[in-house]
């Protein structure tokens, strides 16, 4: 089909039903589509072109509707509008300055007129990464579905940081997870010692396998679950 902006037959359109639709999800208006007719079609590279030109909007969407693990392997596509977005964001965190505002004075002009002049707004800072001893909010709470493909996309991630024979079996940011067997108490301490230190709390504690031996039982082992307290409300 021939595309209704750059006039070229292509065999990847997009028809202007979805291109409006993905106007509306991702928040931006683009003259171009707002020019189409219904039987109108744009080829791939005009519609990268839109994406490119509302950028910011178009990774602020994408930000949103993903999972963390889906959104990063979402920008190593590479795709222009995300190296674009980068620039964008990067250059608005680095200045800070958005926009210039009158601001009256408090006194008069040499000539005796009062006058405006213009200040800068600079927007608060906010850090992605909670302070030390404060919950962090999160900005959509999660669906069963949503922790569904969260556990697809992570398992092989973290079941390659899983120790299951160490007594440190897991831990990352946010959780650790404790073995405790025979012969190793030494070591379990050590790893307890230093994660009460780094603000780690024992949540729970699993009694795990029992055995008996020479007419003695008990457990062979235990694993005990922490939590980072800056993540906990």
């Amino acid at each position: 089909m021939i595309c209704s902006n750059c006039k070229y037959t292509a065999d990847d359109i997009f028809p202007e039903d979805k291109l409006r639709q993905q106007q509306q999800e991702m928040g931006f208006s683009d003259p171009i589509v707002e020019r189409m007719g219904k039987d109108d079609v744009l080829c791939k590279r005009c519609n990268d072109k839109i994406l490119c030109r509302n950028a910011v909007s178009v990774y602020r969407h994408f930000e949103t509707k993903l999972m963390p693990d889906e959104f990063e392997e979402k920008l190593k596509c590479g795709d222009d509008w995300i190296l674009i977005a980068k620039a964008e964001l990067d250059n608005t965190i680095q200045t800070g300055v958005h926009e210039l505002q009158p601001v009256k004075d408090s006194g008069p002009s040499p000539d005796g007129t009062a006058h405006n002049t213009l200040q800068a707004s600079v927007p608060p800072v906010k850090s992605s990464k909670p302070l030390a001893g404060h919950s962090i909010t999160l900005s959509k709470p999660t669906t069963a579905d949503d922790l569904s493909r969260l556990i697809k996309s992570r398992h092989d991630k973290v079941k390659a940081k899983w120790n299951k024979n160490g007594v440190i079996q897991f831990k990352d940011e946010y959780v650790a997870i404790l073995q405790r067997t025979w012969g190793a108490q030494v070591q379990f301490i050590i790893a307890y010692s230093q994660l009460t230190h780094e603000g780690y709390r024992l949540m729970a504690i699993d009694e795990g396998k029992t055995g008996n031996t020479g007419g003695f039982g008990g457990g062979v082992n235990a694993y005990f679950y922490f939590q980072k307290m800056d993540y906990v409300r």
